[in-house]
Protein backbone atom coordinates (compact mmCIF):
# COMPACT_ATOMS: atom_id res chain seq x y z
CA UNK A 1 0.00 0.00 0.00
CA UNK A 2 1.24 3.48 -0.84
CA UNK A 3 1.17 6.51 1.38
CA UNK A 4 0.63 9.58 -0.78
CA UNK A 5 1.20 13.03 0.69
CA UNK A 6 -0.15 16.09 -1.10
CA UNK A 7 0.08 19.78 -0.46
CA UNK A 8 -3.17 21.45 0.50
CA UNK A 9 -3.93 25.11 0.13
CA UNK A 10 -6.18 26.83 2.60
CA UNK A 11 -7.29 30.31 3.43
CA UNK A 12 -6.66 31.26 7.05
CA UNK A 13 -9.41 32.99 8.99
CA UNK A 14 -9.15 36.76 8.65
CA UNK A 15 -7.37 38.84 11.28
CA UNK A 16 -9.43 40.74 13.78
CA UNK A 17 -11.98 40.19 16.52
CA UNK A 18 -14.74 37.85 15.36
CA UNK A 19 -17.93 36.47 16.88
CA UNK A 20 -17.45 32.70 17.09
CA UNK A 21 -18.95 29.57 18.58
CA UNK A 22 -17.16 26.44 19.75
CA UNK A 23 -18.15 23.45 17.61
CA UNK A 24 -15.71 20.77 18.78
CA UNK A 25 -13.32 19.62 21.46
CA UNK A 26 -10.94 16.97 20.15
CA UNK A 27 -8.97 14.77 22.55
CA UNK A 28 -5.56 14.41 20.91
CA UNK A 29 -4.28 11.98 23.55
CA UNK A 30 -0.68 12.03 24.70
CA UNK A 31 1.52 14.15 22.45
CA UNK A 32 5.31 14.44 22.62
CA UNK A 33 6.53 18.00 23.17
CA UNK A 34 9.78 19.76 24.00
CA UNK A 35 8.66 19.59 27.65
CA UNK A 36 7.88 15.86 27.58
CA UNK A 37 4.71 13.91 26.84
CA UNK A 38 1.54 15.94 27.48
CA UNK A 39 -2.18 15.21 27.24
CA UNK A 40 -3.47 17.58 24.54
CA UNK A 41 -6.82 18.68 23.15
CA UNK A 42 -7.89 20.96 20.34
CA UNK A 43 -10.79 23.42 20.43
CA UNK A 44 -12.50 24.27 17.13
CA UNK A 45 -14.65 27.34 16.51
CA UNK A 46 -16.84 28.54 13.65
CA UNK A 47 -16.48 32.24 12.93
CA UNK A 48 -19.21 34.63 11.81
CA UNK A 49 -17.17 35.34 8.67
CA UNK A 50 -17.67 32.99 5.69
CA UNK A 51 -15.24 31.70 3.11
CA UNK A 52 -15.80 32.05 -0.65
CA UNK A 53 -17.85 28.81 -0.65
CA UNK A 54 -20.15 30.27 2.06
CA UNK A 55 -18.98 27.87 4.78
CA UNK A 56 -17.92 29.57 8.02
CA UNK A 57 -14.21 29.98 8.62
CA UNK A 58 -12.87 27.60 11.24
CA UNK A 59 -10.29 28.52 13.85
CA UNK A 60 -8.48 26.03 16.06
CA UNK A 61 -6.18 26.09 19.04
CA UNK A 62 -4.34 23.26 20.73
CA UNK A 63 -4.01 23.07 24.52
CA UNK A 64 -2.41 20.95 27.19
CA UNK A 65 -5.30 19.48 29.20
CA UNK A 66 -4.54 21.31 32.42
CA UNK A 67 -6.27 23.87 34.59
CA UNK A 68 -3.06 24.96 36.30
CA UNK A 69 -3.29 28.73 36.72
CA UNK A 70 -0.42 29.27 34.27
CA UNK A 71 -1.83 26.99 31.56
CA UNK A 72 -3.21 28.47 28.34
CA UNK A 73 -6.42 26.47 28.72
CA UNK A 74 -7.02 27.94 32.18
CA UNK A 75 -6.32 31.50 31.03
CA UNK A 76 -8.48 31.24 27.90
CA UNK A 77 -11.43 29.58 29.66
CA UNK A 78 -11.30 32.17 32.46
CA UNK A 79 -11.33 35.01 29.92
CA UNK A 80 -14.14 33.33 27.92
CA UNK A 81 -16.25 32.69 31.03
CA UNK A 82 -15.56 36.09 32.54
CA UNK A 83 -15.06 34.54 35.96
CA UNK A 84 -12.46 32.47 37.81
CA UNK A 85 -12.78 28.76 38.41
CA UNK A 86 -14.11 27.54 41.74
CA UNK A 87 -12.03 25.11 43.79
CA UNK A 88 -14.54 22.38 42.89
CA UNK A 89 -14.18 23.12 39.13
CA UNK A 90 -10.40 22.99 39.41
CA UNK A 91 -10.72 19.41 40.73
CA UNK A 92 -12.27 18.34 37.43
CA UNK A 93 -13.80 20.39 34.62
CA UNK A 94 -15.50 18.84 31.58
CA UNK A 95 -13.96 20.79 28.70
CA UNK A 96 -16.72 19.58 26.35
CA UNK A 97 -19.08 21.99 28.12
CA UNK A 98 -17.70 24.72 25.86
CA UNK A 99 -19.25 23.11 22.76
CA UNK A 100 -22.04 25.40 21.59
CA UNK A 101 -20.83 28.32 23.70
CA UNK A 102 -20.32 31.60 21.85
CA UNK A 103 -17.33 33.88 22.28
CA UNK A 104 -15.25 36.43 20.47
CA UNK A 105 -11.93 35.31 19.04
CA UNK A 106 -8.95 37.52 18.40
CA UNK A 107 -7.23 36.17 15.28
CA UNK A 108 -3.75 37.27 14.25
CA UNK A 109 -1.75 36.17 11.23
CA UNK A 110 1.70 34.65 11.36
CA UNK A 111 3.76 33.60 8.37
CA UNK A 112 5.90 30.49 8.67
CA UNK A 113 7.73 28.81 5.79
CA UNK A 114 5.77 30.90 3.28
CA UNK A 115 2.36 29.91 4.71
CA UNK A 116 0.10 32.36 6.53
CA UNK A 117 -1.62 30.94 9.60
CA UNK A 118 -4.54 32.45 11.48
CA UNK A 119 -3.79 32.05 15.20
CA UNK A 120 -6.27 32.39 18.04
CA UNK A 121 -4.46 34.81 20.35
CA UNK A 122 -7.32 35.61 22.76
CA UNK A 123 -10.82 34.44 23.64
CA UNK A 124 -13.32 36.93 25.01
CA UNK A 125 -16.88 36.73 26.31
CA UNK A 126 -19.52 36.83 23.62
CA UNK A 127 -21.21 40.09 22.79
CA UNK A 128 -24.94 39.57 23.49
CA UNK A 129 -25.90 41.27 20.22
CA UNK A 130 -23.61 39.16 18.05
CA UNK A 131 -23.61 35.82 19.93
CA UNK A 132 -23.23 33.07 17.35
CA UNK A 133 -24.83 29.63 17.24
CA UNK A 134 -23.35 26.63 15.39
CA UNK A 135 -24.25 26.54 11.69
CA UNK A 136 -24.95 22.82 11.81
CA UNK A 137 -22.54 22.18 8.92
CA UNK A 138 -19.58 21.12 11.06
CA UNK A 139 -19.27 17.41 11.92
CA UNK A 140 -17.49 16.75 15.20
CA UNK A 141 -14.22 14.86 14.87
CA UNK A 142 -15.48 11.94 16.98
CA UNK A 143 -18.64 11.63 14.81
CA UNK A 144 -16.86 11.32 11.45
CA UNK A 145 -17.04 7.82 9.95
CA UNK A 146 -13.24 7.50 9.73
CA UNK A 147 -12.97 8.09 13.49
CA UNK A 148 -15.53 5.54 14.68
CA UNK A 149 -13.81 3.05 16.99
CA UNK A 150 -16.30 0.20 17.32
CA UNK A 151 -18.13 -1.89 14.78
CA UNK A 152 -20.60 -3.48 17.18
CA UNK A 153 -23.00 -0.54 17.44
CA UNK A 154 -21.98 0.18 21.02
CA UNK A 155 -20.28 3.45 21.85
CA UNK A 156 -16.75 3.35 23.18
CA UNK A 157 -16.32 4.37 26.82
CA UNK A 158 -15.32 7.91 25.88
CA UNK A 159 -18.31 8.21 23.51
CA UNK A 160 -20.68 7.03 26.23
CA UNK A 161 -19.23 9.55 28.68
CA UNK A 162 -19.76 12.45 26.29
CA UNK A 163 -23.18 11.61 24.87
CA UNK A 164 -25.34 14.66 24.30
CA UNK A 165 -28.60 14.59 26.24
CA UNK A 166 -30.29 16.81 23.67
CA UNK A 167 -30.46 19.80 26.03
CA UNK A 168 -29.11 22.91 24.28
CA UNK A 169 -26.20 24.22 26.32
CA UNK A 170 -26.57 27.81 25.22
CA UNK A 171 -29.67 29.72 24.18
CA UNK A 172 -29.01 33.41 24.87
CA UNK A 173 -26.02 35.72 24.96
CA UNK A 174 -26.43 36.56 28.65
CA UNK A 175 -25.21 33.34 30.24
CA UNK A 176 -22.31 31.01 29.67
CA UNK A 177 -23.08 27.32 30.27
CA UNK A 178 -19.70 26.54 31.76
Amino acid sequence: MSLIAKGKSFTPPPEGVWPAVCVDVVDLGIVASQFGDKHKCKLVWELSESMDDQRPFLAMKQYTVSLHEKSSLHKDLKSWRGKPFTADELNGFNVELVIGAPCQLVITHEEKDGITYGNVTAILRANKKTALKPSGDYVRHKDRPENQKTGNGKPTQSEAETEDDGDPSYETGDKIPF
